[in-house]
């Protein structure tokens, strides 16, 4: 998934550049979410790399799902997608165009990924926090993890603190060896 996010960063950028150009960045926002949503669909993920679908008829089956939320810029960013191969990648730029917009507008996003349900209190400590150290607004969302036995990995935008059980076993692992 990292490697991913990598290739799909430029395309993010270039996005979020046309959609701050354009003064356009709701529509830019919807469209990419919709196409991260078609192509991750199980029936349309088979049809991108597929030897008989050419990329003008991906094209086509994609203007046709999307209708209205394509412009001439935005088809061209597709149709770019679509010319280096790298449709797949949509949910990726989706995420990282969100992230580019929420930056712009001074919020900065944090993921909370830990091995129990996080309270609302809990959140909204490492939010101020996080907000203390970033001068910036957050945006906290949390998810669970069992495998990480205890504690918790919190990701403030490409920056990861892990203080999770598992990611002191592995600290300590790499200590021994």
């Amino acid at each position: 998934m990292r490697e991913n996010l990598t290739i799909a960063r430029p395309y993010a950028f270039a996005a979020f550049g046309f959609a701050v150009a354009a003064d356009d960045s709701r529509a830019w926002s919807t469209m990419l979410e919709s196409l991260a949503t078609v192509t991750s669909h199980a029936e349309f993920k088979p049809l991108i790399n597929h030897p008989r679908i050419s990329k003008s008829q991906l094209f086509e089956l994609l203007e046709e799902i999307l209708g209205t939320q394509l412009n001439d810029k935005r088809a061209n960013f597709l149709n770019a997608l679509l010319d280096s191969g790298r449709l797949g990648l949509a949910p990726e730029i989706a995420t990282l165009f969100e992230r580019h917009k929420a930056a712009a507008q001074g919020v900065v996003e944090v993921q909370v990924e830990s091995a129990y349900e996080i309270s609302a209190s809990e959140q909204d400590k490492i939010a101020v926090a996080v907000q203390a150290r970033s001068g910036k607004d957050c945006k906290v969302s949390a998810e669970i993890n069992r495998d990480l036995i205890g504690g918790a990995v919190i990701r403030v935008g490409d920056s990861v603190i892990d203080i999770s059980l598992r990611g002191r076993l592995r600290a300590l692992e790499q200590r021994l060896a």
